[in-house]
């Protein structure tokens, strides 16, 4: 339970009080007329906060009226407020005020401005309620609903804070996953809506979409969160995110519970695990059973998206230790056949390579090779892949390349989504980060935004490590 404390309140929300009071106002009244998916309004709406709601032959309106001042000085005003929602909302029966303030009582008596905009209400056919400030220290206030008052009533970070920074991870995550391909001023977008149609369609518990990397597993989940992300909680995570002592140190700042808790009423629900294979390579695995193991019990829908080679292992690791059979969705390569269409389509020609050709039947190397395409040019698979790291990673910039492979080695190593290597800043934000190779999210560090990148560093490190021993063996 926590105390109201409108100092508090106007410390944390000093930027703009009356905006937040209201937010607070509203979560309140959708919480206690059961409207979990909110009540529609327009900008600027007029006279009331929302449109009306009906309720048992009612129809209730709302205001929120943050004030410096008592009541009585705002007579005219609330009598104004009342005027308008019946002018404006003719059918209207009740009308809620919520405000911070409270009506000063003259020795004893109800005050007159108290009296004089009940009556104005009483012409009207409308009925009041006040919700003034002793409503905000009320049981349904202080207690039922702690995790919202704590949020406005405490400087502490809450289930909200920790729920925008889910919200805004899941963004950053996403952000730098292409769902098209560019050339020559067109959007080359290989049509997915059977997968994802059939995601939707087999969003039980668990579903585990799987692929070669490239292939577009994530760029599905984007499509998906871009389609409910407004509509219910959908949150994404990183395997290796789990990489934890407790499963508390994801929810810093509320904790694993009541980020659970806060969720409870809703009925849809989704989660995502990406690269789920990183979960095999866990040094303590406690803290994931326990975050899935709580999930189930909450019913969230779950989905794992994994490499082709690691799906049979996931499978027989839910089957067992959690007792649950998933879905398994695949998520191909385009066939040649395919890949001729939309070369013809689009007017590029495909490399006389066989290997290069099958490598572009995958959708991430597909949009590299269109982003380097040059008319007539004639490339095989080892100069294209050379040419990749050189004109994404290199960039004829010795120092930049020395600074990704450190990065990456550090991410291998440590086992950790988040790093915070120990390059040149300039390196790190004006170059990795501003061509998408590196994120960032405050305060957690940098990540690499996709797992090939990665693998093309180790790839060097490993064929380094060869080279030198070799020479080593020879000399």
């Amino acid at each position: 339970m926590i105390k109201p404390n409108w100092g508090v309140f106007k410390a944390k929300f000093s930027d703009n009080p009356r905006d937040n009071f209201e937010w607070f106002c509203y979560l309140l009244f959708c919480r206690e007329f059961n409207e979990e998916k909110g009540v529609f309004r327009y900008k600027n709406q007029s006279a009331i906060e929302t449109n009306p709601i009906e309720k048992n032959g009612k129809i209730i309106g709302w205001q929120s009226k943050f004030y410096d001042t008592p009541l009585t000085n705002h007579k005219d005003e609330l009598i104004g407020f009342v005027d308008r929602a019946k002018r404006d909302y003719p059918n209207i029966t009740d009308l809620l005020i919520y405000t911070n303030q409270e009506w000063g009582q003259a020795k004893g008596k109800r005050p007159q401005g108290l009296i004089e905009v009940e009556n104005r209400a009483k012409e009207h056919g409308i009925r009041l309620k006040w919700n003034t400030a002793s409503f905000f220290e009320s049981e349904f206030v202080a207690l039922k609903n702690e995790n919202i008052s704590r949020h406005f009533f405490s400087l502490d970070k809450s289930i909200f804070d920790q729920i925008e920074a889910q919200q805004g991870h899941a963004e950053n995550v996403l952000y730098d996953i292409r769902t098209s391909a560019k050339f020559d001023g067109q959007d080359i977008e290989i049509s997915r809506k059977d997968i994802l149609g059939e995601l939707k369609n087999n969003l039980n518990q668990i579903v585990i979409l799987s692929g070669v990397g490239g292939v577009g597993k994530t760029a599905v989940i984007k499509k998906l969160f871009e389609e409910y992300k407004d509509e219910i909680p959908f949150y994404i995570f990183k395997a290796t995110e789990f990489e934890l002592r407790n499963i508390n140190d994801l929810f810093a700042d509320s904790g694993f519970q009541e980020f659970v808790d806060v969720h409870k009423d809703d009925n849809n629900k989704i989660i995502v695990i990406d690269s789920a294979e990183k979960l095999l390579y866990l040094n303590n695995a406690d803290p994931f059973k326990e975050f899935l193991r709580t999930l189930i019990n909450n019913k969230w829908k779950i989905i794992f998206t994994t490499r082709n080679d690691y799906l049979e292992v996931l499978n027989t690791d839910f089957s067992e230790i959690h007792g649950i059979i998933p879905i398994n969705l695949k998520i191909l390569n385009l066939s040649l056949e395919e890949l001729d269409s939309i070369s013809e389509q689009y007017g590029f020609s495909l490399p006389k390579d066989e290997k290069l050709t099958e490598l572009i039947k995958n959708p991430f190397y597909l949009n590299e090779y269109l982003r380097f395409y040059e008319k007539g040019e004639e490339i095989d698979y080892v100069s294209f892949k050379e040419q990749l790291w050189n004109k994404i990673i290199k960039k004829a910039k010795p120092a930049r390349e020395q600074c990704f492979l450190k990065v990456s080695l550090e991410r291998a190593n440590k086992g950790q989504f988040f790093i915070k290597p120990s390059c040149e800043s300039r390196i790190l934000d004006d170059e990795l980060k501003a061509d998408g190779i590196l994120g960032y999210e405050t305060p957690h560090g940098y990540y690499i935004t996709h797992d090939i990148y990665e693998e093309w560093a180790l790839e060097k490190v490993i064929e380094s490590e060869f080279i030198n021993r070799a020479c080593s063996i020879l000399f």
